[in-house]
């Protein structure tokens, strides 16, 4: 069976390399739980901030203020889902505030040079043509997701990268079922739409 095109395009990007490493939380975290879930966890809030488009610029005041809220609000969590789940629940609201707020803010001429959806396997393990075209993809799926709006962005990072159901989704992202399937359907639709420009106008790549 052929694979949806959006699901086969944000496979090639799924993490098989260690995440970046982390900068210590700020502040002297009290509570044991909290540090835990700080240890065990940072790393995923780190890369969850990069697949929802923050910018490398502004990725250690996301992941801060996301670790202050987790903080603030542990008392307040219930255990009904996964502490991943939570944890992107909470980092996507300040990534919508840093949106936000970086908004308002004049632009800032920053070179980026880096292709970052998600990690990639080991160059050794592809040969130097293969390494070339996966991340002329990613670079090319990077652009196309941050034409996405927040909301969109997070539920096709949720559906097709972490392989949550749409009930899942719509309980992390506090939605109900059917917004989360319309935007599903509508960032894949924008998805295999834009990757169909791509490989118009630049068939001879994927031949």
């Amino acid at each position: 069976m052929v694979a949806r095109p959006a699901q086969f395009q944000l496979d090639v990007v799924r993490p098989r390399a260690p995440a970046p490493e982390v900068p210590e939380v700020v502040g002297p975290p009290e509570a044991a739980s909290f540090l835990e879930i700080y240890r065990t966890h940072a790393k995923y809030v780190w890369k969850s901030a990069r697949r929802l488009g923050v910018k490398p610029p502004e990725i250690d005041d996301v992941f801060q203020e996301t670790f202050l809220n987790v903080h603030r609000l542990l008392d307040r969590y219930e255990p009904r889902g996964s502490m991943q789940a939570w944890l992107f629940s909470v980092l996507f609201r300040v990534v919508q505030h840093h949106r936000r707020y970086y908004r308002r803010r004049p632009a800032v001429a920053a070179e980026d040079t880096s292709v970052d959806v998600d990690s990639f396997a080991e160059s050794s393990a592809r040969s130097p043509d293969e390494s070339a075209e996966a991340k002329e993809t990613a670079r090319i799926l990077e652009e196309i997701l941050d034409d996405l709006d927040p909301d969109k962005r997070a539920v096709i990072v949720l559906a097709d990268i972490e392989e949550k159901t749409i009930s899942e989704i719509a309980e992390i992202l506090s939605i109900n079922v059917n917004t989360a399937s319309s935007r599903l359907r509508f960032a894949r639709e924008h998805v295999n739409a834009a990757f169909a420009r791509h490989r118009a106008r630049d068939g001879w790549r994927y031949k």
